[in-house]
């Protein structure tokens, strides 16, 4: 990471507030990087007017890249901008502009998975989970690195490594939707190939989006996706009725569920099937040919499900 950090604040070309720092003026600091030379940051109560005329000043200060006044803009009805929503609004396009030419996808997938979390948990909307645990979310995971209240260190430095884990987690959001964008690229063109029903992909690699964003006829037609396992030979899958639901639009034989190898093999008459998972989401066979087998068997199966 070339981030500096100074107490200097005539140093520095990137301001923002010091105390207790949240996701937003990390992840801020994080992109910023990405974009200034030579980043020096200065962390302060308030902003003199000496500062260098060309620092960038974020989450303090009641400027364009802060938040905290009464004429702070909304994002849509229920969220107002950060100023890591601001600041990727700005200069966010531009900066994807080095990495692909398909930036406004890319710009509109880290919006939406990460800049909006931001924009949300900033202004007070946290997520609500209907689960029996506690969910360590992006929040907590970077005050994680705010000093404990019995701690003898300068909370600058903890802010450093805060910003370091930031860059990692916004790095490795750019790779990997990088690389859906070429999947679903690759997953367009191979519907195109579909027949009864089943997309065969040549390698794993992520199809849902594509699918369900393809404005190709075939692409409605798809109820099971068979692609090599990393475990080898090949992994079957059912589609979900849609992106974010769990509910399959075909299933196994309900008999199959949670057997392996020998005993799957005799029930289902597919030789080659290794094991079909007890929730009835995946199965597994050694040949392509087993796989289609099975996948036939999902599509024409019409028990009623329980």
């Amino acid at each position: 990471m070339n981030l500096k950090i100074t107490k200097d604040i005539k140093e520095a070309n990137l301001i923002t507030h010091a105390s207790t720092f949240h996701p937003d003026d990390v992840f801020s600091t994080a992109f910023l990087t990405k974009i200034v030379s030579n980043p020096v940051v200065c962390r302060v109560n308030y902003v003199p007017d000496d500062i260098n005329k060309d620092s960038i000043v974020y989450d303090i200060g009641f400027g364009s890249f802060d938040h905290h006044g009464p004429d702070a803009k909304w994002r849509d009805e229920k969220i107002k901008y950060c100023s890591f929503g601001l600041l990727w609004e700005t200069y966010g396009r531009e900066y994807l502009k080095t990495i692909t030419e398909d930036y406004e996808i890319l710009w509109q997938a880290i919006d939406e998975k990460l800049v909006k979390q931001i924009d949300g948990i900033d202004n007070g909307l946290f997520p609500q989970v209907n689960a029996p645990y506690s969910l360590l979310d992006l929040d907590a995971i970077i005050d994680l690195y705010n000093k404990a209240w019995d701690e003898d260190v300068d909370n600058d430095e903890n802010f450093l490594k805060a910003v370091a884990c930031a860059l990692d987690i916004f790095d490795r959001l750019i790779r990997k939707e990088l690389a859906k964008i070429k999947a679903s690229k690759k997953v367009n063109e191979l519907i195109d190939q579909v027949e009864g029903n089943i997309l065969i992909l040549d390698e794993y690699m992520p199809y849902q989006e594509a699918i369900f964003n393809s404005v190709k006829p075939k692409a409605k037609e798809i109820k099971v996706v068979i692609f090599p396992s990393n475990r080898g030979g090949y992994s079957i899958k059912p589609m979900t009725i849609n992106e974010k639901s769990k509910e399959l639009v075909c299933h196994f034989d309900t008999r199959f569920y949670g057997l392996h190898d020998e005993e799957l093999a005799q029930i289902s008459q597919i030789k080659s099937a290794r094991f079909v998972h007890a929730s009835g989401f995946l199965a597994c066979t050694n040949t392509l040919d087993d796989a289609i087998l099975l996948a036939q068997n999902a599509i024409n199966n019409n028990e009623e499900r329980k």
